[in-house]
Order: C-alpha cells, then structure tokens, then sequence
C-alpha cells in the first residue's frame, strides 16, 4: 500500500524467511527483549583518561565518552548492529545515532535533556570529544534540542490531542511517512539510546525499551567500583570495574554476532589506545553499512 523507502534506512531484501517472519511473530519489541549484563574492568581507562587530561588542557574525556566511541567503532564493524525493524520490515539505518540524558546543571533540581547525535565511524577521536563537547555545552547555555522543542508542544495539549498525535506518529512511522525534521530530532529513532546512570552514583538497571520509534538497544552504564580480583599467582590486586546492561531487540540479528560486538566494545573500552588508530573500512564494509554520504564527514 505505501512505499518501503525510508528516510533513516535502507529497506533489507532476501533476508532468511524466519528472519523475515520474526517482526509478525514478535510484533513487539518487548516481546523479543534479552538483557545482557556485562562487567567491563576500566582500571586501564580511568588512567588514560586522567593522562589525557593533563596532555590536553580543557579536554572532558571521560569514561562515558570512551564507551560510546567504542561503541561507534565496533557498530562499523559489526553493521548488523544498526538494523531497525519498522512497519513489519528490515532497514539498514543510514547514520551512526546515540541518544543519552545531559544534565544543563550538575544538581538535583538540573533539568535533564535528551541530546540525539549521529557520529561518522571515521571519525578521529580529538573530532569525537569535540564534536560531543561543543554540542553539550550548547544546551547547557540553554539552546533546545528538537526533542524539547516537540515534547513542550504536546504537553501543552488536551489529553484527548496527546494520545491522537501521538497515535498518528506511530501510524505515519509504520507507513513510512513520518517527517525527517521528527526522526532526526526525537530520541527514540537512533541506535543505542543510553543512560549513564553511574554519573549520579547508581548501579546499570536492566532498562525498558521503548514502543515508540525503532531504537532496538538500550544500554545502562553502571557507577565505577572498586573490586577484589585475583591474580594468576594468587595475589589479590583492586581493580576498578563497572556493570553494563544492554536491553536487545532480539529481531536485529542473531545473539551471538550481538555478544561478539558488545566484546569488541569491551575491547577498545578496556584498551583505549586503540581508539587512537584510525578508522579504515573497506568499500565492502561501507556497503553493509549504508550510510548517507553525509554522515561519513
């Protein structure tokens, strides 16, 4: 009845049949959920991140910001990663996009905004944290974000208008017609959405996803903890470790090429060195990727 072209992905053909029929026996994305928790140790990370503050003045690297570039990296290599399903159908989405919760003001009472970027794999770690940087300092002087922007209107409404416009997004997404302008601004269209709940002291929940949009991966990245290992010669040494949860859309691809990701992931965040080692995808892998030219800049 309505075209399968999307503006944030390519429609995937001669996929395996049960592949295909999966969206019709799991129409949900809370009926094909799987919780992964992983343990990542960042003893090593917490000291290149400390070096490289003092290397570059004015550099806010963090933990966080190493997860989610290794998080980049691993998804340009695993490009299965970045399917969606969408209307009963498979795309490949044609742009690297995280979503996670900023804080304009570090307090209890800072109003909390959700900050939606897309990142190119061949992007170099300096462009990375400033990219991130310039774009969070940005809302913390008080620019809003699209997300804000849609979110006020509607709160504004009648009950009665919130549940019918909110009914006619869901309708316009699953037939392919929703505006471009509302993909590319509301959080819940993007690859991984993300939470750093460990910046305010709380351990990684096993999170919903959500119904709305076609993000297939919520991840939950824990509080950093001091804990007891031992060694090869029985010594005990601390180690520094963190807990992350991932929430799966099982329909993307299958577990065992997700878990092979989230180790890749576990990786370059455990071994941050390799960050610095330019990104170089063959013309095959931009291919399974799909990107948008644009977002290969």
């Amino acid at each position: 009845m309505f075209s399968k072209k999307r503006c944030d992905g390519t429609h995937l053909k001669n996929l395996h049949f049960f592949t295909q029929l999966l969206p019709y026996l799991m129409p949900k994305r809370s009926d094909a959920v799987i919780y992964f928790e992983q343990e990542f140790d960042v003893t090593r990370t917490l000291e290149y991140v400390r070096r490289k503050r003092k290397e570059i003045e004015g550099n806010k690297i963090s933990t966080f910001y190493i997860i989610l570039y290794a998080a980049i990296r691993a998804i340009a290599q695993r490009p299965k990663m970045n399917r969606f399903v969408s209307g009963h159908r498979y795309y490949q989405r044609n742009r690297i996009s995280f979503n996670f919760v900023a804080k304009r003001e570090m307090t209890d009472e800072g109003e909390e905004v959700n900050v939606t970027m897309s990142f190119s794999p061949l992007l170099s770690m300096e462009d990375f944290f400033k990219k991130i940087d310039d774009h969070i300092s940005n809302i913390k002087k008080g620019k809003s974000t699209g997300s804000e922007k849609v979110n006020s209107l509607l709160t504004n409404l009648p009950r009665f208008l919130i549940k019918f416009i909110v009914g006619l997004i869901l309708w316009l997404d699953y037939n392919n017609m929703l505006p471009k302008s509302l993909i590319y601004s509301l959080p819940f269209w993007c690859t991984i959405f993300f939470t750093n709940v460990g910046s305010v002291g709380i351990d990684a929940p096993f999170h919903h996803n959500f119904e709305v949009g076609n993000c297939g991966i919520f991840c939950a990245i824990g509080k950093i903890r001091k804990e007891n290992c031992l060694k090869s010669d029985g010594s005990v040494e601390k180690r520094d470790k963190v807990k992350i949860t991932f929430t799966y859309d099982d329909r993307i691809t299958d577990g065992i090429y997700c878990a092979r990701a989230i180790d890749m992931v576990r990786d370059l965040v455990e071994n941050p060195e390799k960050l610095e080692i330019p990104m170089e995808l063959t013309q095959e892998q931009l291919d399974k990727l799909c990107l948008a030219k644009s977002e290969l800049m």
